[in-house]
């Protein structure tokens, strides 16, 4: 949405921006940001009344004079901004009202999940490391000595009664990075031993956590159990450090493995396939299929498939890995469209009942021929496992 030059503006914030987190914006950030964002961001502070930590109502061409920019470009900038947590963005019928939040400090920044990661990626190794040295500091002055300073209940006697101090007030608030990935904690949940883990101890920061990981990481569900259950101690607490670490160092497995054997065939088993049918495109599920990617004809079909049936993708996902699993390769459109033409015609809108319905055709098929071959999947998708989900389900 374009915010037009007369279109107003305030600025509020709950703290102040002193000069370490000035550098860290500039060395960590700015990277990731850019300079018009990083810009932006330093111009909207100084139009901010310290002491009050308000502005007065301004219009938006005031910051587009001031930065020699266009609208487009401002919203494009603005909403980096949003992305890193640094600033949130309100409307309501009369005006705009942008909340400025401080940087993270540089030890909370480099060992990110998110933000020190894109950081790493962006700048190399090398730099990267000359970066986080700028922010190291040496404790050695104090080696030998002991502390032996005055603990405070040794001065000050306890009070018969507690104050209350009621409202709001001057805070240092952390920048949030809000996500929209999709991630099923049904199926994350299902894979994790209730002995090993306490789920009441999976607070809404560690799902945050997860979320972020899954995200940046490429990983999934079922990977995500392997990071989670590395970060585990012996009293079942989820230490969130380990839990960033465990995600690196899964995810450099599953890349050199990639690289290593680029010719390898994915096993996945029908979690994993279920799962995938309801959370990735159809285009994520043929490359899969046939361990590579899809061919712009088998692209058509499925674009076909989708015009002609109102089905969900979630079902369309389900309807390729069914029929290219019963004949061992990708068929010709008319296959899709006679089991597509039963599903639509039986109202299936989930995974379920596509497979309630395969399982009651198989049952009256199994009563006229005994000795029919089983729907077979092709080997490189473990072969076995829609036979077996079906079996037992």
């Amino acid at each position: 949405m374009e915010v037009h030059s007369l279109d107003k503006f305030k600025l509020i914030t709950y703290q102040n921006l002193d000069a370490d987190e000035r550098n860290v914006l500039t060395l960590l950030y700015q990277p990731l940001l850019g300079c018009e964002a990083t810009t932006l961001y330093f111009t909207l502070w100084s139009l901010i009344d310290r002491a009050r930590l308000r502005s007065p109502e301004y219009f938006h061409s005031k910051i587009y004079d001031i930065m020699q920019c266009t609208p487009s470009s401002f919203i494009k900038a603005r909403k980096k901004l949003e992305a890193v947590g640094l600033l949130i963005a309100y409307h309501n019928d009369e005006t705009y009202l942008y909340e400025l939040i401080c940087p993270l400090q540089a030890e909370e920044f480099i060992k990110d999940g998110s933000l020190g990661a894109y950081l790493y990626n962006k700048v190399g190794k090398s730099h990267f490391d000359d970066l986080v040295s700028l922010f190291r500091i040496s404790t050695k002055e104090k080696d030998g000595y002991r502390n032996i300073s005055t603990h405070f209940d040794e001065i000050f006697d306890s009070l018969e009664q507690e104050v209350e101090a009621e409202g709001d007030y001057v805070k240092r608030n952390k920048p949030k990075i809000q996500m929209n990935h999709q991630f099923d904690f049904d199926v994350f949940l299902e894979g994790l031993s209730k002995n090993y883990v306490d789920r009441r101890k999976i607070t809404k920061a560690i799902k945050d956590k997860l979320i972020s990981l899954s995200y940046v990481y490429n990983l999934d569900e079922i990977t995500m159990q392997k990071v989670f259950m590395d970060s585990v101690d012996r009293n079942r607490n989820i230490d969130m450090t380990k839990l960033s670490k465990s995600a690196r160092v899964w995810f450099d497995f599953e890349k050199e493995e990639h690289e290593k054997n680029p010719d390898d065939k994915n096993l996945v088993s029908y979690q994993e396939m279920i799962s995938k049918c309801k959370t990735t495109t159809p285009t994520e599920i043929l490359s899969i299929l046939s361990s590579g990617k899809p061919a712009i004809s088998e692209l058509q079909i499925i674009e076909k498939i989708m015009d002609q049936f109102e089905l969900n993708e979630e079902v369309i996902n389900f309807l390729l890995v069914y029929v290219i699993g019963n004949l061992g390769e990708f068929p010709s459109y008319n296959y899709f469209d006679k089991v597509a033409s039963e599903w639509r015609r039986k109202k299936v809108v989930t995974v379920e009942e596509a497979i309630e319905v395969i399982k009651n055709r198989d049952k009256r098929l199994k009563t006229r021929s005994k000795g029919k071959e089983k729907n077979r999947l092709p080997d490189d998708i473990e072969a076995d496992w829609l036979d077996d989900y079906l079996d037992n389900n």
